[in-house]
């Protein structure tokens, strides 16, 4: 059981100093025959005309435009107007929280801020968001500080402070043009900007809800009052509404059935399969094409038989081998229902592995065990006096002394074949 997370605890979805986001520089179309400068003034009047006006279209094929990208807005709501933010949203933002947040704003920003002057930063802000999210406010510093009259600290306190009480999120901080290819860009347009403002979205508060609370990843519904809001005394039908008798008394599309449990299971077994593959360094890029919950039906039988992500990516391999080729499928899925109906699925890879690792094993334990038979064989031979071992002494003694004679005879042989030499040794002797 878990509470809902509270304010603290819940991440900021937008741009911070540790988490930046920078966004991607677009050019705007180009214009057949254009060179450099305002693209503009190359367009017909006709066709200006259609675009709304010299202003629109030096807008459209004169600026740089910049993409976030996508998921920039998850998880920030959109508020209910320009005004119900800021009369309402804002000014009670102020006032239950605006003590709590004030600490953090002083270490920050160096000081607080006063409630008029905030709706003031609010309003200008609010005034150039898109009128039914209230995103995309883009709006300088510089603008800021000409509209609303304040000084520059004080709107850059201002946004912090809508920032700490959860009405606002930053979704992008200013940046210059740091990239070649965008100064290039501008360059060749006519764009003379050097940067671009941050975009804010603006949206109500964020209650923090500590009455929910989650069961199994669900929400647990707080029981109906029977005698009104303040009195709820037991009844003898909560006593009768046992999960037994709820479940009997159910509609039939209630999953009662040992079948659709088991399938329910199965399809989470090869879910969870399908997240390990696909966040494996070895898996190829063409898996990713698709989400684990996509991958979940095609795993969900190798699940059920204990089937691993490097059995899925041994199994690949092994085929590319065997194939000499690297595989590319247009059907990533269908290819891996392709080849798994070619394997034996009773037996992974890495079963087969643990298979030849036993066999092994038990080889090198035989071999083993037949050495210390062996040597206990002759550990229990026959004593020293006994006749076999004296007739293989005498074998031996004979075989030796027959070599013996043998090299004696062959020395003597060699002798005799150098009577000159022996009779010259003689005469050398003595007188």
């Amino acid at each position: 059981m878990k509470h809902a997370p509270t304010s603290e605890q819940r991440p900021y979805c937008g741009s911070s100093p540790t988490r930046r986001r920078y966004g991607t520089a677009r050019a705007p179309r180009t214009v057949r025959g254009h060179v450099r400068g305002h693209q503009c003034q190359s367009l017909t009047p006709m066709f200006i005309k259609a675009l709304g006006g010299p202003k629109e279209a030096c807008r459209r094929y004169c600026q740089m435009r910049l993409d976030l990208g996508d998921g920039a807005y998850n998880g920030i709501p959109i508020w209910q107007g320009a005004q119900h933010w800021v009369e309402i949203a804002v000014r009670e933002a102020y006032t239950a929280e605006y003590k709590n947040i004030r600490p953090a704003l002083v270490k920050t920003t160096g000081g607080g801020i006063s409630l008029k002057t905030l709706l003031a930063v609010a309003t200008v802000m609010a005034s150039v968001a898109e009128f039914d999210t209230g995103r995309e406010s883009r709006l300088s510093l510089d603008k800021t500080i000409e509209r609303t009259g304040k000084g520059e600290r004080t709107v850059q306190r201002a946004r912090h402070a809508l920032k700490l009480l959860r009405v606002a999120t930053e979704v992008f901080r200013g940046r210059l043009r740091r990239k070649k290819g965008e100064r290039q860009g501008s360059y060749r347009v006519g764009d003379k900007g050097r940067g671009w403002a941050s975009v804010w979205a603006l949206h109500p508060r964020k209650p923090v809800d500590k009455t929910r609370v989650y069961v199994d990843g669900s929400i647990k519904m707080a029981p109906h009052p029977r005698r009104g809001h303040l009195l709820s005394l037991p009844s003898r039908r909560e006593v009768l509404n046992t999960k037994r008798s709820v479940n009997k008394r159910a509609a039939p599309r209630r999953k009662e059935s040992k079948a659709e449990v088991e399938k329910v299971e199965a399809i989470r077994k090869g879910l969870l399969l399908a997240s390990k593959w696909l966040s494996n360094s070895r898996t190829p890029v063409w898996a990713r094409r698709h989400t684990p919950r996509g991958w979940a039906s095609a795993l969900t039988e190798l699940a059920a038989h204990g089937w691993t992500a490097a059995d899925l990516n041994d199994t690949i391999d092994a085929w590319a081998n065997a194939q000499n080729m690297v595989p590319t499928p247009k059907h990533p899925i269908a290819f891996i229902r392709w080849l798994m109906k070619q394997q034996d699925l009773a037996f992974a890879p890495h079963v087969l592995a643990q298979i030849a690792a036993d066999q092994e094993k038990a080889e090198r334990e035989r071999q083993s065990a037949a050495f210390e038979m062996e040597r206990e064989r002759y550990a229990w031979a026959a004593p020293e006096d006994s006749p076999g071992r004296q007739a293989a002494r005498f074998v031996a003694r004979r075989a030796a002394d027959t070599a013996r004679r043998r090299k004696v005879d062959t020395s003597a042989r060699e002798n005799a074949a150098q009577p000159v030499w022996i009779t010259h040794l003689r005469d050398l002797g003595p007188q």
